[in-house]
């Protein structure tokens, strides 16, 4: 597997429906289009994080949005990340883990670098972070609404959280505005 990092607006085409391929296979429905690489109803990524196969073809992916968050102790830099998907017919094999190891070097270091990774998912999912090393936070979150752009929305579900810039001891407690979409 060869690891590939982009900031969204080096894609190319190809790369959009490659990309676009996976998600639509990992998350049937019609949130992915077959010529665009991300849900029409959330937050556009920056960058992304995939796994090629020696033919090239994306088999894992994720993407990510950095912004500054608000919190009760100040601003912190997250790294929100978001359309994790491992193709089907590869889950189980540790692309998840992998995928997550070469997030962990982009959160550190470089251009995508940040103090925190953060996701919120559904409850069914949060034992695949929790295991690939993101931490569960008891924080709620504030974001702009999905559907209108405007309203705001207080949201309690899992949270979750790993070192990037800074250790996790440096975590906030209380409310983090997400100023912004969802990933």
């Amino acid at each position: 597997m060869r690891v590939v990092t982009a900031w969204e607006t080096a894609l190319t085409g190809a790369d959009h429906l490659a990309l676009s391929a996976l998600l639509r296979a990992a998350f049937p429905g019609p949130e992915f289009a077959p010529d665009r690489s991300w849900p029409a109803s959330w937050a556009r990524k920056q960058a992304r994080i995939w796994l090629a196969d020696d033919g090239g073809t994306p088999v894992a992916h994720l993407g990510l949005d950095r912004r500054l968050a608000g919190t009760p102790a100040g601003e912190v830099l997250i790294a929100g990340v978001g359309d994790v998907a491992v193709a089907p017919g590869h889950q189980g094999a540790g692309l998840g883990a992998e995928l997550m190891r070469a997030l962990d070097a982009a959160l550190r270091d470089g251009p995508f670098a940040a103090d925190f990774g953060f996701v919120q998912c559904r409850e069914a999912v949060a034992g695949f972070y929790a295991r690939t090393g993101w931490t569960r936070v008891p924080n709620p979150t504030r974001h702009v609404g999905v559907r209108d752009g405007r309203t705001v929305v207080e949201r309690e579900e899992p949270t979750l959280v790993r070192p990037g810039r800074r250790a996790l001891a440096e975590w906030p407690d209380g409310l983090i505005d997400l100023r912004g979409l969802p990933w």
